[in-house]
């Protein structure tokens, strides 16, 4: 049975294209995750991923372990 695909959106600290180049590995662990985004043009830097049954707490232990602060946000 497929799962179906998660959005799951985050506040981070994540500001510069070499912060993103810094989680880029950190997220390419996880073959659950179709496609991430960080719009540092936002005030929240946000960080869309596009996941299949990937927990929210995974995305920001991530996030840690690159060095920064991640925080997610609900609707």
């Amino acid at each position: 049975m497929q799962q179906l695909l998660q959005i799951l959106v985050f506040k981070t600290t994540v500001k510069t294209p070499q912060d993103r180049a810094t989680l880029a590995p950190f997220m390419a662990t996880l073959e659950q995750i179709n496609r991430w985004t960080v719009d540092c043009e936002d005030c929240d830097c946000v960080l869309r991923v596009e996941a299949d049954g990937v927990s929210p707490r995974k995305i920001i232990e991530l996030a840690q372990q690159a060095g920064f602060e991640c925080v997610e946000l609900r609707d």
